[in-house]
């Protein structure tokens, strides 16, 4: 099996093509990288329940109340499949993660040629690792030969991590892949239809949709050695290690490095350089509420925003300006042109 993700129908897409920003502009006959479509943007987040739909809801949500840029989250299949919706023109800002950044810009499956975003800021860091059942006999990742893996939707970045992780493993084509939602992979691995299938943590705390399953069914974290990631690094640099502490869930007892990677969002290069200026300015000026939404949101500052960007590839110029008044504009930044 390759690592090539099918993205959704495209009878899909054309139903989003009719959402805010593209009903917006058809309605006074502009175009959707005018002026008044930079005002109006569709978001695009992850999969129903999951961290980064709610995350995305909440940031587009925050720059609604303090702009007069008009805001919509979609439900998507996660970053990977926002990358291709961003070169479709369907959304003007969403969720990607730092493993989407090269695949897209070097037009690498899955996606049929490069692709250019610019990046605002970071916002968790994801802990997506392979994960069992606590009484599962599976102790490794070479203990997954034959068996059902569940790494949530086919277009998510969480997929397309693991398809990078298990090809590093030497595991690729020899376990029995399906795909679903966040919540089915995780209700499979209750129901015992399913063997294996990702955490979900931002930056070591446990997403509700974990914490409830593991008050039912207790979990363990498959480790990943070091060689593995390596290799998997070498594949695509955007995937890192990640601490997921002991006791964050039950079955988990200790301390564990985790395949992680980091969400950043994105922005259209056709998003003006002040409309991106007033998302950070929305976001960041307004720290302590955004953070009050929930667990989802406590890394969201701009220290964090800044640092865990995706080296070498493009800043929008809005995000860059507020960077560089703010005294964190560093020279491994690139600023797009």
């Amino acid at each position: 099996m390759s690592r090539q993700s099918k993205f959704p129908e495209l009878s899909r897409r054309d139903a989003l093509r009719l959402g805010l920003a593209g009903a917006a502009a058809s309605s006074f006959g502009l175009h959707t990288t005018s002026v008044f479509a930079q005002q109006s943007l569709q978001w695009g987040s992850s999969s129903q329940g999951s961290t980064g739909y709610v995350i995305i809801e909440g940031l587009a949500n925050t720059v609604n109340r303090n702009t007069d840029i008009e805001n919509a989250s979609m439900s998507t299949s996660g970053g990977t499949e926002n990358m291709q919706l961003f070169h479709e023109g369907v959304i003007q800002m969403g969720q990607t993660t730092s493993t989407d950044w090269q695949p897209a810009f070097e037009g690498n499956d899955p996606y049929p040629e490069p692709i250019t975003v610019h990046q605002m800021f970071a916002y968790t860091l994801f802990n997506c690792t392979p994960m069992v059942r606590a009484d599962s006999d599976i102790q490794t990742l070479e203990d997954l030969r034959g068996r059902r893996c569940m790494p949530s939707p086919a277009g998510s970045s969480t997929a397309t991590m693991w398809g990078i992780l298990f090809e590093a493993a030497g595991i690729l084509d020899d376990v029995e892949w399906t795909y679903g939602s966040w919540r089915e992979s995780y209700d499979a691995l209750r129901g015992d239809s399913v063997d294996c299938i990702p955490s979900l943590l931002t930056n070591g705390r446990a997403a509700p949709i974990l914490s409830e399953l593991t008050s039912t069914t207790p979990v363990r974290i498959l480790p990943i050695p070091e060689e593995v990631m390596a290799k998997a690094r070498e594949l695509n640099p955007g995937i890192m290690f990640g601490t997921i502490p002991g006791g964050v869930a039950e079955g988990i007892d200790e301390d564990i490095q985790a395949a992680s990677f980091s969400g950043v969002l994105a922005a259209s290069p056709d998003v003006s350089e002040d409309v991106g200026y007033q998302i950070m300015q929305a976001v960041f000026e307004n720290t302590d509420s955004v953070q009050d939404l929930g667990v989802q949101f406590k890394d969201i500052n701009l220290d964090f925003g800044a640092q865990y960007l995706v080296e070498g590839f493009p800043v929008h110029k809005g995000a860059a300006r507020y960077y560089k008044e703010n005294d964190l504009w560093s020279d491994s930044m690139t600023e797009a042109e």
